[in-house]
């Protein structure tokens, strides 16, 4: 299970993954004394970022570590008017980040273990999720009973039904730990997503 540091203000939910003594760091924002003690003794690999909005990518320079991207949304981790930093700036430094680009099906190791990469457009056009054995992480792609939003820069309505389709065809056991909101599993939200319902029979038809 993942280590959740929950956030209670307008910044999303971080994920600690371990497997034995090695991590990756999924959307650092807050918490971040807390991340640091979980982090005692083990090996940051990697942070992994489901896409760049001001509030799951704050903390990403406190970290030695490289940072996972998809490639259409490394750009934005820097342009303050669409990433919600405006009217303020983003408060880390590009020449320090080790950035490195992830593309969907790409398997990133975590021990004896990988974290798989789907590439989810639709919120962002690099939006991605992480699944790690029956854990999948959305960012803001999909939450409990809703889904995210689309009318943001780089986002598309087309692209956003064909990744909660996609997701939503994830084995039902499978855990969703959404950026932000409570967790909830592809079963609930086969049976009460609105949005994946109405999708999934504009499809069918």
């Amino acid at each position: 299970m993942p280590i959740t540091f929950t956030s209670h203000t307008e910044a999303a939910h971080t994920y600690l993954v371990c497997r034995f003594d090695t991590c990756y760091l999924i959307d650092p924002s807050d918490h971040d004394e807390a991340i640091k003690e979980a982090l005692a003794g083990r090996r940051l690999a990697g942070i992994l970022l489901t896409h760049a909005h001001s509030d799951h990518v704050h903390l990403i320079g406190e970290f030695d570590a490289p940072v996972f991207i998809h490639k259409a949304d490394a750009h934005l981790l820097f342009e303050d008017a669409h990433n919600g930093y405006a009217p303020g700036k983003h408060p880390y430094k590009k020449r320090l980040l080790d950035l490195r680009y992830v593309d969907d099906g790409q398997r990133l190791p975590l021990a004896d273990h990988a974290i798989e990469v789907l590439h989810t457009p639709g919120h962002t056009k690099g939006s991605v999720s992480y699944l790690y054995d029956r854990d999948l992480f959305t960012g803001d792609t999909l939450f409990q009973g809703s889904v995210g939003r689309h009318d943001l820069y780089s986002g598309s309505l087309p692209e956003l039904k064909k990744s909660i389709i996609r997701l939503l065809s994830l084995p039902g056991g499978t855990c969703i730990h959404p950026g932000h909101d409570a967790p909830t599993t592809i079963r609930h939200e086969h049976k009460n997503n609105p949005f994946y319902q109405k999708w999934h029979r504009q499809i069918k038809r």
